[in-house]
């Protein structure tokens, strides 16, 4: 809808130009630095003033820097403020209008209102075409149709009654105009008022000798007016203006995009700094709606400080911007010519820092978040079994555990053995283990008629997270713990050995390290589990070097390739003999334990 802008002696911007404009443009900056000046402009330029309504004054809103010019004389003219917008035409009046064109507006100290030229016919000659009364009447049919909604930083009670005002005509307009079962309803409703009341205007009308009635709304759109927003909180209902700011500033942007959504018109929001009383991850998921939902529908201005909403001008469908003072000047350059200024280097480090961390932050949002819904698929499936369960950290160790059984007793297992990581198995690290387990142990419900066992590695993660939650307790003269609810028990895998309890010492002892050396350097069909190198920093004539450890270090200190494991516990296990699964009698002795405990 815009190409480019251009303004000149406005405010704190002397001159400038924002080209390449997207669907959704982010202006960062210090405080101070000029951002909402753009946005002021826009609105002065399409509402013809600067905040609200009647708000417009010369003096006020006229660039120091130039009228210290003025008058010192040295340069000569009127004074004045001239924003130039260069749209871009679309599918629309194609026979009338060229494909882009600009609209110059120029306020004079002396005028109320702006001159108005344009560059339409110049732009038809260059295409060959003819300039006249229809491009004319296009190009006013053209401006009518565009929309600049201005949301200020402070959202007060006065902008939350205009976007009330504005939904409610929207839905009227749209929705309820024509519905002629409403209408007829009003009109009973009407009826059956005056039927009610007739006593109280009877005994009225003795008094004062005047008729009345009370009267109800006979117009839907009059009807609608009288109604609110009404949220939920718990078991009751609250009006919208009666909630938190947070939830408040998080409405605008839902309300203006289902009128941009219901309305013909086409929509640009000129919106400072969104954030603003919004928690960070609200604030994190509102940019996220502001990219993939509302730039759908409309074009979007926003000034901001969260990295949340910067991070949206470095992508595809997004444009960013700085915005910094030069000599009390506003200066706005793209984020790609920031970067090589040497003034904004301080700057653009402190925004580099906080797009790193909002990166990391991002990335654990998304892993909690799949977390959640592994969680939930496990719970799920835990309910379906027929059985009490026994839970692993990974596939691998399901699998050893289940062929374990199978070599050492030769009567069906009393429990199921399963994963906590629902992944394929090529994912199998991405983000199962110790942290599902502990989470689905404690969040398993008290009501649940299913029993099920936590089976934690016996290294320093497993140990972290076997640590539970306040719920867990442990038993006396036991290796496990119990939930109050009786629903849940974990323990860690046993080491009953001296060469295990030396593994165990090192924080090392997973479900492989259950069989002895020999039997993890077996291959079958060239599968075999394969071990990660000890690799330890030293300084060579001061320069960092790595090196691999392997000196006086045992073989259980090398971690194990994490692709390895599947091919380890498919092909490999299965062709070990039974003497080398006795370590896993420790496992299954406590598992049955419970289990007797419990019945």
């Amino acid at each position: 809808m815009i190409e480019k802008i251009e303004i000149q002696y406005f405010r704190s911007i002397y001159r400038a130009t924002i080209s390449n404009i997207s669907d959704i443009n982010i202006f960062s900056g210090k405080n101070d630095a000029g951002k909402s000046n753009v946005l002021k402009a826009l609105n002065l330029f399409f509402n013809n003033y600067v905040v609200f309504e009647g708000d417009y004054a010369f003096k006020e809103n006229y660039n120091l820097q130039r009228l210290d010019e003025v008058r010192r004389e040295t340069v000569k003219g009127k004074q004045f403020i001239q924003i130039k917008i260069t749209f871009k035409r679309g599918q629309q009046y194609e026979k009338t209008l060229p494909d882009s064109f600009t609209i110059s507006k120029k306020w004079n100290r002396e005028d109320e209102t702006p001159q108005i030229t344009d560059n339409i016919e110049i732009q038809l000659k260059k295409q060959g075409r003819t300039y006249n009364a229809r491009s004319r009447a296009s190009l006013t049919r053209f401006l009518n149709n565009v929309k600049y909604i201005y949301i200020p930083a402070i959202k007060d009670q006065r902008l939350f009654g205009e976007m009330l005002e504005k939904l409610q005509n929207i839905v009227y307009s749209k929705k309820l105009s024509g519905n002629e079962q409403l209408t007829s309803s009003l009109s009973t409703l009407f009826e059956n008022v005056v039927i009610a009341t007739k006593e109280l205007s009877d005994e009225f009308r003795e008094a004062t000798s005047v008729d009345s009635m009370i009267a109800t709304p006979t117009e839907v759109d009059e009807l609608y007016k009288t109604l609110r927003i009404i949220t939920t909180m718990a078991d009751s209902t609250v009006s919208l203006e009666n909630r938190g700011d947070g939830i408040r500033v998080r409405y605008i942007p839902s309300i203006l995009n289902y009128i941009a959504q219901n309305a013909s018109e086409n929509y640009i929001w000129g919106f400072e700094e969104p954030e603003n009383s919004l928690e960070f991850n609200m604030a994190r998921e509102m940019a996220e709606d502001f990219y993939q939902t509302y730039a759908k529908n409309s074009l979007i201005m926003l000034t901001t400080h969260s990295p949340a909403f910067i991070d949206l001008g470095y992508r595809d469908k997004g444009k960013g911007y700085r915005c910094y003072k030069s000599l009390y000047e506003t200066k706005i350059v793209d984020f790609e010519h920031a970067e090589h200024l040497p003034s904004l280097a301080e700057e653009l480090g402190y925004i580099q820092i906080l797009r790193r961390q909002y990166d990391e932050y991002k990335s654990i949002v998304e892993e909690n978040k799949k977390m959640k819904d592994k969680i939930e698929d496990l719970e799920t499936e835990l309910l379906i079994s027929q059985k009490p369960v026994l839970l692993t950290e990974g596939k691998t160790d399901a699998k050893i555990l289940t062929v374990a059984w199978e070599k050492l007793y030769d009567y069906e297992c009393p429990f199921d053995i399963k994963s906590c990581n629902l992944l394929d198995d090529q994912e199998e690290n991405a983000i199962a283990g110790a942290g599902i387990l502990k989470n689905t142990l404690c969040a398993w419900r008290f009501d649940s008629v299913k029993t099920i066992i936590g089976l934690f590695d016996n290294d320093t993660t497993g140990l972290k997270e076997f640590g539970l939650d306040g719920n867990y307790h442990a038993v006396t003269g036991k290796p496990w713990k119990i939930h109050t609810n009786k629903k849940g028990y974990a323990f860690v895998i046993p080491a009953n050995t001296e060469m295990l309890k030396e593994i165990a010492r090192a924080g090392k002892l997973s479900i492989e390290f259950l069989f002895g050396y020999d039997s993890l350097c077996k291959e079958v069909n060239g599968k075999k589990l394969e071990f990660e190198p000890m690799i330890t920093t030293v300084l060579v004539n001061g320069t960092k070097v790595d090196l691999e450890v392997t000196d006086n270090i045992e073989w259980y200190y090398n971690k194990i390739k994490d692709n390895s494991k599947v091919d380890f516990a498919y092909t490999v296990v299965p062709t070990l003999e039974k003497e080398e699964f006795e370590n896993f009698r420790d496992i299954f002795s406590i598992v049955l334990e419970i289990l007797e405990s419990i019945n």
